[in-house]
């Protein structure tokens, strides 16, 4: 998902942060010369000093729409000197997030992206934006509206240890700002912290300087320009704060809700499902005749043939009457950041779905895609990167329109995905001037396969693996809106019925109560899914994993929370109780990669880390981005 945020200062930033920790990509926007304060983790300075790092991230200063593609397909925050995001026709992002905190809105339209969430005062949910979110400290902070406003500002800055507006300092007369000391230093009350105009500004606690103006801007009279932190603990200014974290969680909550990615599936008993927001008051999935509100949601979770909702998308699209342009990589050699099977579609309204990786071969597939779309000839080429990307690897890139004429054949692919039935997806390209599409019945094929002789590519298309989660504690909670972001479909079981409920759990697939030893025995696992036990007790926990163990038809993946005490006892009670050692020994317990995991969210992130991994090596896959084994 491209998200373009108008504002870098720290909230901003810290709600760069969340999206961009959450697999999202982010381009930011702001002056030219920034009035950040707190800029030890501002995105801004990346305008003064070229580049920057907030915390663990980078952002990278660029000069225009392209190179800010390429940064965020690189994996850093893109900054771009654009105070009107006049870029957002260009990236055609699929959210906006209005962060320059003016206390009123300054231009944004709900028109300027398929989602607009506006940040503080000044917005109005359903008016000028899809959602705001609430700035204020105290209990409402990071809290989203659907409709409605934000407190109004009060002009009152928050608590901190203590002191509220003693700790801010205000310039002392009009003029250029022009910093005495740096952010980080001790100061005492009535120490002069800048000049403006010959006039000092002081200190009015004593404290450490958390923000200041950089040197240069031009201020008023009574200007916030300057910020000490009377906690003393100089290691804070690095860190974003806990104000900016929350409201880039109520962001980051208001962008899965509003782009489909939090959708629940709900039965009446029939055999029809329907799909519902966990919000009442927001509809994710409403048809204005287009598919755009569900962009996010094809990007979140793979984008290729095998990925229900973009294939849902396009079957939308065409039934409409519009045609779509699609680009797919159908072999792939050496170091690619996508492989055969990726996917990418641009729609009569220009709407971007999907990726084939980023870069330069991205720029690529987006024009031929766009021109097929536009009555260009199907094109069939291999795209060497050398030149232009450091990965070095080359692609078989396809290009061609897809029409009513393809409509039968992706209805019958969502029909199978829906029904979890395997099967193959065959392009024929021996014309290449007319390619063709068809659906077979699943076969043996290990994973996607060019044949060059017979110019045919066959893709094994499958829904998305199934993750059973035993335990619907905090980690459990925690895990579902996680995995459900990487692609998995989250089942979830626990005993108690204060915790196993939707709104307790809005991103699952379904939720069951029942005591454990039931629900284990029942639960309908098969042999592509993946199973991890969270429960609130050990004893519970062998209940579920001996249940699981002894199965005719074992899971892909079994994993179980514990320390390696736990887990050592654990094995030889289910190897006693008559588990084969094989299937014991490949039981993952502890469970979850070693990235020094403590919260409940990082032990989940750690957790559909491994399962993320597990899959791709499954499929085949490489290692893919990050540490290499």
């Amino acid at each position: 998902m491209l998200v373009v945020i108008r504002g870098a200062g720290d909230i901003a930033s810290g709600i760069a942060l969340r999206l961009h920790r959450a697999g999202m990509q982010v381009v930011m926007c702001d002056l030219a010369v920034p009035t950040s304060i707190r800029r030890t983790v501002c995105f801004s300075e990346a305008i003064r000093l070229g580049e920057v790092r907030v915390e663990d991230v980078r952002g990278v200063l660029c000069d225009d729409v392209e190179a800010a593609r390429a940064v965020v397909a690189a994996g850093a925050v893109a900054v771009l000197v654009d105070p009107d995001a006049t870029c957002v026709p260009a990236l055609a992002p699929d959210a906006l997030v209005d962060a320059i905190l003016a206390k009123r809105n300054l231009g944004t339209t709900r028109d300027m992206a398929p989602v607009v969430i506006g940040v503080g005062p000044g917005f109005t949910a359903q008016r000028d934006c899809d959602a705001a979110v609430e700035t204020m400290r105290g209990h409402y902070l990071g809290r989203v509206y659907y409709e409605g406003s934000p407190i109004p500002n009060t002009a009152v800055p928050g608590l901190i240890g203590g002191y509220a507006g003693e700790r801010v300092m205000r310039a002392p007369a009009d003029g250029v700002f022009e910093p005495c000391v740096e952010i980080g230093a001790q100061v005492k009350a009535g120490d002069v912290c800048a000049t403006v105009a010959g006039e000092p500004m002081r200190a009015t606690i004593d404290g450490v300087v958390r923000g200041l103006l950089q040197a240069g801007v031009l201020v008023r009279a009574g200007m916030k320009s300057g910020d000490v932190d009377p906690r003393c603990h100089p290691e804070y200014i690095k860190s974003s704060s806990d104000k900016a974290l929350a409201v880039g969680g109520g962001v980051l909550e208001s962008l899965l809700a509003l782009t489909g990615a939090l959708e629940v599936r709900e039965n009446d008993g029939s055999a029809n499902e329907s799909v519902v927001s966990p919000h009442p008051n927001v509809d994710v999935r409403k048809n204005d005749g287009s598919a755009e509100k569900n962009v996010a949601l094809a990007h979140l979770t793979g984008s290729t043939f095998s990925d229900a909702a973009f294939v849902s998308v396009l079957a939308d699209e065409l039934a409409a009457g519009r045609r779509v342009g699609l680009a797919s990589l159908l072999a792939t050699r050496g170091s690619m950041p996508r492989h055969e099977g990726a996917r990418l579609a641009v729609t009569e309204k220009d709407r971007l779905l999907g990726t084939v990786g980023g870069g330069a071969i991205e720029r690529r597939a987006i024009e031929r895609a766009r021109a097929a779309r536009d009555g260009a000839a199907p094109s069939l080429t291999w795209y060497h990167t050398g030149d232009e990307m450091a990965c070095g690897g080359d692609a078989l890139l396809a290009t061609r329109s897809l029409t009513a004429d393809d409509l039968p054949v992706l209805l019958a692919l969502r029909d199978a995905l829906e029904r979890d039935e395997p099967a193959t997806v065959t392009e024929d390209w021996s014309d290449p001037a007319a390619p063709a599409i068809a659906l077979a019945p699943a076969s043996r094929l290990a994973g996607p396969t060019w044949d060059d002789a017979r110019a045919t590519y066959r893709e094994p298309v499958a829904a998305p693996s199934r993750l059973h989660i035993f335990g619907a504690g905090h980690v459990g909670a925690a895990l579902v809106g996680v995995a459900s972001a990487a692609g998995f479909e989250a089942c979830v079981y626990d005993d108690r019925p204060e915790l196993a409920t939707r709104d307790h759990l809005p991103a699952a697939t379904s939720v069951t109560c029942g005591s454990f030893e039931e629900l284990a025995a029942a639960a309908a696992i098969g042999p592509r899914d993946f199973v991890v036990v969270l429960t609130h007790g050990h004893a519970h926990d062998e209940t579920v994993l001996l249940a699981v163990l002894t199965r005719d038809v074992q899971p892909a993946y079994v994993g179980c929370i514990g320390s390696a005490r736990k887990a050592d006892l654990a094995r030889e009670h289910l190897v006693a109780g008559g588990v084969p050692q094989e299937r014991v020994d490949a039981i993952a317990m502890p469970i979850g990669l070693a990235i020094g995991a403590v919260t409940p969210a990082e032990i989940a992130l750690a957790i559909t880390a491994q399962l993320v991994r597990r899959r791709a090596e499954r499929r085949g896959e490489g290692p893919g981005k990050g540490e290499r084994a």
